[in-house]
């Protein structure tokens, strides 16, 4: 949205197009095109590129912003629901990329913007698969940083800590596991208290980052990693700074002090 607002067409795919109303209420008199795309499905991320290079005869800039979050502890999530978290967070965000790029090569140019989690460089217990994920993500990307600067290609993490999507909170999940009776309960239950008082008491608006990611499409060519939100910065650079033992002793102190 915040790209359009600024002059650009933009192309905003759906996972369920008939969810888009009020992206389109929103999208008034702006260039916002809407596409059915999941990630997941070959068939839609080849028709959701060839539509824009059929009507716009190029692509300059990718956002890869699909994401799922699953809460609960590495050992409660099934086989499934580990591979679900990667299709959309890794697979499906690396399959669409391949797609975009014949284009950007062709062009001698292109901006991609791959939306990471402050959890891409410090994983926290009770979101280890999405945090597995995330790590992936921030590899593959640095990886690519590297080789499509051959090409004029910039590519971009953006890190966000704890914004008010609906990935943290309507779409929210836990393992199927999770609350089940066992060894972890005592700390699943407390875990899942102090995330609900996270949501309610530190979530920022989303808007900073949507701006933050236009102004990386836009502008001359910037660092790779940008971690945005409370507190994000400053792990950062504790965990950049400190030996291991001394972010996991802290991390564990604060999980010992969850329970009753």
């Amino acid at each position: 949205m915040q790209a359009a607002r600024k002059g650009h067409i933009v192309y905003a795919g759906l996972r369920d197009i008939t969810t888009s109303a009020e992206l389109e209420t929103s999208a008034a008199g702006l260039e916002l095109h809407i596409l059915q795309l999941d990630v997941t499905k070959a068939e839609e991320r080849n028709a959701a590129i060839s539509r824009i290079i059929e009507e716009q005869g190029e692509l300059n800039g990718l956002v890869n912003n699909a994401g799922v979050a699953l809460g609960g502890f590495l050992e409660q999530i099934e086989e499934d629901e580990l591979r679900q978290v990667f299709e959309v967070n890794v697979f499906g965000l690396w399959a669409l990329t391949c797609a975009a790029l014949p284009h950007m090569r062709q062009a001698g140019s292109g901006k991609i913007v791959n939306l990471s989690s402050a959890s891409g460089f410090m994983a926290f217990p009770a979101l280890g698969a999405y945090a597995s994920s995330k790590f992936a993500l921030e590899g593959m990307s640095e990886s690519w940083r590297h080789e499509l600067a051959l090409f004029g290609i910039d590519v971009y993490l953006v890190q966000p800590s704890a914004y008010a999507t609906d990935i943290w909170n309507r779409n929210r999940k836990v393992c199927r596991n999770a609350h089940a009776e066992g060894d972890y309960r005592p700390w699943v239950d407390k875990v899942d208290a102090a995330f609900r008082q996270l949501v309610e008491n530190s979530m920022q608006p989303p808007e900073e980052v949507a701006v933050h990611v236009v102004k990386l499409l836009t502008e001359g060519r910037k660092r790779l990693r940008h971690p945005m939100g409370p507190g994000t910065l400053k792990r950062r650079i504790l965990k950049n700074l400190l030996p291991f033992s001394v972010v996991e002793y802290a991390i564990r102190r604060a999980l010992m002090r969850a329970l009753p």
